[in-house]
């Protein structure tokens, strides 16, 4: 990996935070599918900056994925999309098609290993949910892609990777074509499922509802009738008295009138069965000479409790093993009328119940289970394979399946994929009943839509790189042949042609005026290169001059302060690398401000003149440098110099120059002005920083004008 770059780094920390938030807010399509446009950012990482920024940008965005759906599974397989797309763009292809390469021969792969080792998954949702995946890797991609092509700002982001090979006009409009029609495509079809789906659940459901309603009601007009028809019977048994073999006969001919009963008796207070029906249970009885019902709840509730009952399922005893469900209801006597001489009961024979799942006329693959108040299981259709008097257990799938309708599981609790979307309603004993609907026929239907989608995409992707380019190419052939004809280098023997009669019209217009302008070009050519020509030796000798006022002083002809900076360190460097000597000499003119007032500007400008042309006689070595440093301030820079001898030769300068008179023309007015001169002398390896050695000179300077004018203090310099 190279140096990491502050701005790279910080776009793609941008990015990586801009797709953790957008993936907090994941679009559900349906069931456990969603649609992610988070890892937009680090498709766009991948084509700015490369492999392991896209990298970076990938933990952080898909960390919103991790808090949504708790799956480490993100953070790998998203890393490796993002390292394959960054390095694809290093390698110059075009994220669209690197993409589709990745999905197509790592991404599902993986994506279906991570399924199939890590979780319960069942095997038949595994293809529906690569496939779905895959094209919302597409999708992503192209929207990333697109963004770049349509953000300005993308396009001039200077440290951006960028195509060694120029691309091809052609390619590039072939590709952006290709990303419009992708995009246009997958999000059309991802509508039209959608909608299609969420109608279909719809519907679904509504059946479900409508046969839960229709079920219900005919179940609990079934236990209506039967229980009218005990209450019925007792009524009648109240208001008559029969004699023991006259009830026999009557209860026989009830029992016949309703079969849904699958036994029924009648017994006395003391809870001894005095008639049954079907007559022979009674036979039965003989054997059991201690039988009585005194302890069961039908008997209890309506002798005791003195009103009609009935029953949650419970396992029958005496008169068979059969779960069953007794309606019961007190019988009196006319002297007696609180006082109840026994009950009446009914037994349910709950097979009855199947008569009424098969009158079901909302689909052939709904099931039911009807539940007591108890939650035990009184009847259930054979397909779910539940026992009468179970628990009605189930358990909702994961939160991740978000439907309109409520789901569960009953086969496989633990499944996070659901089994069935069920409706449910209540009867009026508190019994419920469950309509059940497979829920796997939805998801092939889904299954079915979406790899239609996919073999669309393909073909249409085929279609559209071909469609492109064709006309990509009717674009740029002319544009290409044009610019071989008006090429300065021969092309071939075909270089003549350019257009056809096929061309645009805009190319063709254009090839003319190129024709019109070539041979006014070549005449502006020939004057434009003698103007050249000429305008080249102004600018040389206009560059000399520049040269010259940019580093002399316009009054003394001296050298200024900015040349001083600039030569000062091949001096010093030199200076150092020969272990030779340096000497400074800072030059202040004293009083110059009493020469200004007392003489005029005139003045104070003769007598800079006169100071730069002893300086210049009395130090002419070729190494010396002469710098007007600042106003009346002079700086002496002397490399190689005689150590013992120039503070001597600087004192004898300051004494020819207090002896040197100063005479205005206009006035004939002679006078003399003195300096003060602080200078140091040192090895060039004191310091590498002119403002140094000038610091250390004007240290002496200013001792020099505190001690009386005129003076010169020297000091040698020790290297730091």
């Amino acid at each position: 990996m190279g140096k990491i770059e502050n701005n790279k780094l910080l776009l793609a920390s941008v990015l990586g935070f801009i797709g953790l938030v957008i993936n907090l807010y994941p679009i559900h399509l349906f069931a456990n599918i969603q649609l992610i446009l988070g890892n937009v950012s680090y498709v766009i990482a991948a084509i700015l900056l490369g492999p392991w920024y896209a990298l970076y940008t990938a933990i952080i965005t898909v960390t919103g994925l991790m808090m949504v759906w708790d799956s480490p599974h993100v953070y790998f397989l998203f890393g490796v999309e993002a390292l394959c797309l960054g390095f694809a763009r290093r390698s110059h292809l075009y994220a669209l098609y690197a993409s589709f390469g990745f999905w197509l021969f790592i991404g599902m792969p993986l994506f279906y290993l991570y399924i199939f080792l890590f979780t319960d998954l069942p095997s038949s949702h595994i293809a529906f949910v690569i496939l779905k995946q895959g094209i919302n890797g597409l999708v992503y991609a192209c929207i990333g892609s697109l963004l770049i092509i349509l953000i300005p700002s993308f396009w001039h982001f200077k440290n951006k990777l960028k195509d060694a090979p120029r691309r091809t006009f052609n390619a590039q409009l072939t590709y952006t074509f290709t990303l419009v029609i992708t995009v246009a495509l997958l999000l059309a079809a991802l509508l039209f499922n959608n909608q299609f789906i969420e109608r279909q659940q719809a519907l679904l459901y509504q059946n479900i509802e409508n046969s839960a309603d229709h079920l219900g009601l005919s179940t609990q007009a079934y236990l209506n009738s039967h229980t009218q028809a005990i209450k019925n019977a007792a009524a009648w048994l109240s208001l008559n008295q029969y004699a023991e073999v006259e009830e026999q006969i009557l209860l026989s001919q009830l029992h016949t009138h309703y079969p849904g009963f699958i036994t029924m008796l009648l017994a006395d207070k003391q809870g001894t069965v005095i008639s049954a029906s079907p007559a022979s249970l009674l036979s039965s009885l003989e054997s059991q000479p201690e039988f009585d019902i005194r302890d069961r709840s039908y008997f209890v509730e309506a002798f005791i409790n003195q009103r009609h009952f009935t029953s949650p399922v419970f396992l029958g005893k005496g008169f068979g093993q059969d779960p069953i469900v007794a309606i019961s209801a007190p019988i009196y006597r006319p002297d007696t009328p609180h006082q109840p001489i026994g009950i009446i009961e009914g037994s349910l024979d709950l097979q009855e119940f199947k008569a009424i799942d098969h009158v079901n006329t909302g689909s052939h693959s709904q099931s039911i289970v009807l539940i007591d108040k108890n939650r035990r299981v009184i009847y259930a259709s054979d397909n779910l394979d539940i026992t009468p008097l179970s628990e009605f257990s189930y358990s909702v799938p994961s939160k991740n399946y978000i439907t309109p309708f409520p789901m569960l599981n009953i086969a496989h609790s633990d499944n996070m994929a659901p089994e069935y979307v069920y409706a449910s309603v209540k009867l009026e004993n508190d019994w419920q009943l469950f309509v059940l609907n497979p829920f796997r026929p939805l998801v092939e239907l889904v299954e079915g839509m979406y790899l239609a989608t996919f073999a669309i995409l393909f073909v249409a992707l085929s279609i559209t790189i071909y469609i492109s380019h064709v006309i990509s190419g009717r674009l740029t052939l002319p544009l290409e042949n044009i610019a071989n004809k008006f090429s300065t280098t021969p092309q071939g023997p075909h270089s003549e042609y350019a257009v056809d009669e096929e061309s645009p019209q805009e190319i063709y217009t254009l090839f003319q005026r190129l024709q019109q302008s070539k041979s006014q070009l070549i005449g502006y050519q020939l004057e434009l290169e003698e103007k050249v020509a000429l305008r080249t030796l102004e600018l040389e000798r206009a560059n000399n001059k520049l040269q010259a006022l940019a580093e002399k002083d316009p009054l003394t002809g001296l050298y200024n302060r900015r040349y001083a900076e600039n030569k000062f360190p091949a001096i010093q460097e030199l200076c150092q690398r020969s272990d030779e000597v340096i000497a400074i000499a800072l030059l202040d003119l004293d009083k110059f401000k009493f020469i200004n007032d007392t003489y005029g500007h005139d003045g104070g400008d003769l007598t800079l003149k006169r100071v730069a042309e002893l300086l210049s006689q009395e130090f002419k070595r070729d190494s010396d440098i002469i710098v007007r440093y600042g106003g009346e301030e002079f700086l002496l820079i002397m490399p190689l110099c005689n150590a013992l001898k120039i503070e001597g030769h600087l004192e004898s300068f300051r004494q020819k120059l207090q002896e040197t008179g100063i005479e205005l023309e206009t006035d004939k007015v002679q006078f003399q002005v003195t300096a003060s001169i602080g200078a140091v002398i040192g090895n060039g390896s004191f310091n590498a920083s002119l403002d140094e050695w000038v610091k250390q000179a004007d240290i002496n300077l200013y001792q020099a004008k505190n001690s009386g004018r005129n003076q010169l203090v020297f000091t040698t310099l020790e290297d730091s």
